[in-house]
């Protein structure tokens, strides 16, 4: 007998063990179909819940890059402007993107804390100045939209009529959730008020030309969007301020090539004008660090406060050119939203639980299904043993059973659970009274959309013939332990 017809041997024998008792059979697979579609179920909606506050993030405006000031990722204040931001954003504008990252799109905002006020009630909000034209690029705002209009872009101010904005009335886009709290239709007036550059509250009155509603309430609640240019007037009349420029490109996947290429061309964001001022102040610097220098010998006889001087100036050459260029720095979506990271991480300790716990019972299941099975075909065994039957035949032959119950549950789950997420995908799972919730969560929508993945179905199935060959360890064990005269006669 050559090797093909042994293998076809084995597996017609496996197959034929594997059906003897149906409804034992019919049990075992049962336990792996139901324990495969909530393994699958879990997954998809763990993959739903990271895809949702990312796509939340992204169409809220987080987009794929930002630029912020420098020392935003350890003090995460929203409200600093970026210094000399109008210059940036001009060096940005004439960067050139690889054919590979097209079509990128950037846009600069303006952030502050502020309130929103009308009457007695009043609700703290991030006041969000936007340029209306180059927005519409990198976020969903103009497709929130559910009453009125979105912003227009205004004209600049004149020098005469600076003095008069604060007694006017500039437009604001609030969120549906606001809207309903606060009992306000388009056409009415609220009172925003922020602090300026000098740390005073100061105030503007503001009529409400759209209501939006996003599918995240966080944002709905403390988003309240106007122009970049109204609001960077009240912070300091005589200056136009950006606290961060977001950056979209197309996809997510690209994220990380996009945050290297800017990276490269960090020093080039500023234009040549600006880097010939910074070159301008060279010599000033040089001579500055060598009065210092001198300062430091005259005080040898204090060496911790030389040493500490030493080590808060030395290591560059020029601090202040240094510090003038890398006023900013390029965050990554995962650094802006380093929770979604930690979901990430989250979720797969969570994976290989979920499956630990569902597989590990039916890797029980069908360790007593297979074991019973060699109990009750003891006789048999010992009457293949006692005619050469070979134990590594045995053996082979009762892991094949076990695979071949594995595998037929894993089937089933995977079509009844892979149908239930598909089933799902279109509509999505609306969390119900779990929605106020999804609020602590940040950006994640109130309405996940499950989804697997290759590498889920993969894993599935590798689980599974893992948990069949090592179920059936133990009973394939107890058959080559079996002495063929006892078994034959009965008498163990």
């Amino acid at each position: 007998m050559n090797l093909t017809d042994r293998i076809k041997y084995l597996a017609l024998f496996a197959w034929r063990n594997a059906l003897r008792h149906r409804r034992r059979s019919l049990l075992v697979l049962s336990t792996a179909a139901v324990g495969m579609t909530g393994v699958l179920f879990s997954m998809g909606f763990s993959n739903g819940m990271v895809d949702s506050m990312i796509r939340g993030g992204v169409e809220s405006g987080m987009g794929h890059t930002q630029i912020r000031p420098a020392g935003f990722d350890q003090k995460r204040k929203l409200d600093e402007p970026i210094p000399k931001g109008e210059r940036l954003l001009e060096g940005i504008g004439r960067l050139k993107f690889p054919e590979d990252l097209q079509p990128v799109h950037f846009s600069p905002r303006f952030e502050r804390e502020g309130l929103l006020r009308i009457g007695s009630y009043q609700e703290g909000v991030i006041l969000t100045g936007i340029d209306p034209s180059t927005e519409r690029e990198v976020s969903s705002f103009d497709e929130w939209i559910v009453e009125g209009k979105y912003l227009e872009e205004r004209s600049p101010v004149s020098s005469e009529s600076k003095g008069e904005i604060d007694l006017g009335i500039i437009p604001c886009i609030i969120g549906r959730v606001n809207a309903r709290r606060m009992e306000l239709e388009l056409g009415d007036y609220v009172i925003l008020t922020l602090g300026n550059r000098n740390s005073e509250s100061v105030s503007v009155r503001a009529e409400i030309v759209g209501i939006f509603e996003s599918p995240m309430t966080g944002v709905d609640r403390h988003t309240v969007l106007v122009r970049r240019s109204d609001i960077s007037h009240l912070f300091d009349p005589d200056s136009s301020e950006i606290s961060n420029i977001t950056f979209l490109g197309p996809s997510l996947d690209k994220a990380s090539a996009l945050d290297a290429f800017l990276e490269s061309h960090k020093d080039q964001f500023l234009g040549p004008q600006e880097q010939e001022q910074e070159q301008e102040q060279e010599p000033e610097q040089v001579q500055a660090k060598s009065q210092q220098k001198e300062g430091e010998q005259e005080m040898a006889q204090l060496p911790s406060m030389e040493q500490e001087s030493q080590t808060r100036n030395g290591p560059s050459a020029h601090p202040e050119k240094e510090e003038s260029i890398h006023s900013f720095e390029i965050l990554s979506f995962f650094e802006l939203q380093p929770q979604i990271e930690t979901l990430l991480n989250y979720i797969d300790d969570i994976k290989g639980i979920i499956y630990g716990v569902l597989m590990s019972g039916f890797a029980l299941t069908l360790l007593n299904t297979v074991l019973m099975s060699v109990f009750e075909r003891t006789r048999e065994i010992g009457i293949q043993m006692a005619i050469g039957t070979r134990k590594s035949f045995i053996v082979f032959s009762i892991i094949l059973e076990s695979m071949i119950l594995a595998l037929g549950g894993a089937v089933t789950g995977l079509i009844t659970g892979g149908g239930l997420v598909l089933l799902l995908m279109p509509t999505g799972i609306p969390l119900g009274s779990f929605a106020g919730a999804v609020e602590m969560m940040g950006t994640m929508t109130a309405v996940i959309y499950p989804r697997l993945t290759m590498d889920d179905i993969l894993l599935g199935f590798y689980v599974a013939l893992g948990m069949s060959v090592i179920a059936a360890l133990y009973p394939a064990f107890k058959a080559t332990s079996i002495q063929p005269v006892e078994a034959i006669t009965g008498r163990k």
